[in-house]
């Protein structure tokens, strides 16, 4: 009977070290199915963090495709602006014209002057400010000089665009 009994015991210990290897074997596993779930969502969320930076850039480029658009539209539009601007003043000093066509004329500007502030667009045509060589450009007829920064814009000769801080067009001035 002790040599049943020692047998019985042996199959235990060897099964007892069986199982704690195959517990073993087991908990490897599953700790390298964790990581490898833990990998794959990673894998996923860096997909979908980059198609949506995808989406982002293109947003952004599309955007500067609109407003370069728009930039070389308005600077189309500027110089009907600038005659329409040229209209008002000569017909409000001349008696030969008609007042209908004085108000269209007057209408009209004043519908571009409106829309013009609608899209964030600012006219440059202040007078008896310091002269800014970034939004003002001299008259031919004047003169630059060192101490040209010091100077007073006198006179707009042609207004400048300004859109979204963005000079468009610079207004010819005399100093």
């Amino acid at each position: 009977m002790k040599t049943e009994k020692k047998n019985i015991i042996n199959k235990t210990l060897s099964t007892d070290s069986e199982q704690k290897k195959i517990i073993s074997n087991i908990d490897k596993t599953k700790k390298k199915i964790i990581k490898l779930i833990k990998e794959k969502k990673n894998i996923k969320l860096r997909y979908y963090a980059d198609i949506d930076n995808f989406i982002k850039q293109n947003e952004k480029e599309i955007k500067l495709i609109q407003n370069d658009k728009f930039k070389n539209f308005l600077k189309s539009i500027t110089p009907i602006i600038d005659k329409i601007d040229y209209l008002v003043k000569i017909s409000i000093n001349s008696n030969s014209i008609q007042n209908t066509i004085i108000e269209g004329i007057q209408l009209t500007f004043n519908l571009f002057e409106k829309n013009l502030k609608t899209w964030n667009i600012s006219r440059i045509n202040k007078t008896n400010i310091p002269f800014n060589p970034e939004i003002h450009i001299l008259a031919k007829n004047n003169q630059i000089t060192d101490s040209t920064n010091n100077k007073i814009v006198k006179k707009i000769k042609k207004n400048g665009y300004i859109f979204k801080k963005e000079v468009i067009q610079k207004a010819i001035v005399t100093i």
